[in-house]
């Protein structure tokens, strides 16, 4: 029987995503896990402050990997009380950010609204922000509803998982589908190297192929939860080199 998992799984050095890059990454997931009914581009980037505070809280913790604008957690198994303390500090910060945000915004329209129709239109103005900014948190926080049920039906399948493993999770690369193929292939590579099962949970159809395509099949029959057990070395996924110079890998996504 494999070991349990203890902190000597770390997590790959070389992929943790340098601090200067997360407002890009943050914009990368507003595009890609914004509510699925705010369509516009303009409409979806006013969600970039709870994605950017959730990346600071996941970089804080080391679990942010990126390779050029691709990104993605991978979360290592911890206690029910960490993962509420998670959410704890995520929401004040996510509405403080908000706020910090849409603040500009609120000042302008006191200012215009004062000026138009007097202490009212300042005091209206500003409540119309802060309404804004409420219904953008709910708005993020109903549409991830179903991912944290996801998360404790993932959960509950692995817990007889043997051996050391780790959660993949919010998978994004915007348009640079070369920056998502390489992170995906050494967070692979890692894996295997370091004996790790890896678990998952696909967002859409579209990330259940990739994830398919990466060699992740169903924990069961019944379950939403995909898993990929370690490969040996030197098998799939390694990288190899070829004539010309450079480093390819033997499996493709």
């Amino acid at each position: 029987m494999r070991p349990p998992v203890t902190a000597a799984v770390r997590t790959p050095d070389g992929l943790l995503a340098p601090w200067r890059c997360l407002p890009q990454l943050a914009g990368v997931l507003t595009q890609a896990f914004a509510p699925v009914a705010a369509r516009p581009v303009w409409l979806r980037a006013l969600f970039a402050p709870f994605w950017l505070i959730e990346t600071v809280v996941h970089r804080c913790e080391g679990r942010v990997m990126a390779r050029g604008p691709a990104t993605l957690v991978l979360r290592r198994p911890q206690s029910w009380a960490r993962t509420a303390l998670h959410s704890v500090v995520l929401l004040p910060c996510a509405v403080a950010a908000f706020v910090v945000v849409l603040g500009p915004v609120a000042l302008v329209g006191a200012v215009v609204g004062g000026s138009v129709a007097g202490p009212d239109g300042g005091r209206y103005a500003v409540t119309a922000v802060l309404l804004l900014v409420a219904a953008l948190l709910l708005w993020q926080l109903a549409s991830l509803v179903r991912a944290a049920r996801a998360g404790v039906r993932l959960r509950r399948d692995v817990r007889g998982l043997r051996g050391p493993w780790a959660e993949v999770g919010s998978l994004a690369g915007g348009r640079d589908g070369q920056a998502t193929r390489d992170l995906v292939r050494a967070v692979l590579v890692w894996a295997d190297d370091n004996k790790v099962a890896l678990v998952a949970v696909a967002a859409d159809e579209r990330l259940a192929r990739l994830y398919g395509r990466a060699g992740f099949t169903p924990f069961s029959s019944t379950s939403p939860v995909l898993v990929r057990r370690p490969r040996p070395a030197g098998t799939s996924w390694r990288p190899v080199p070829r004539p010309a110079g450079g480093r390819v890998f033997e499996a493709t996504l």
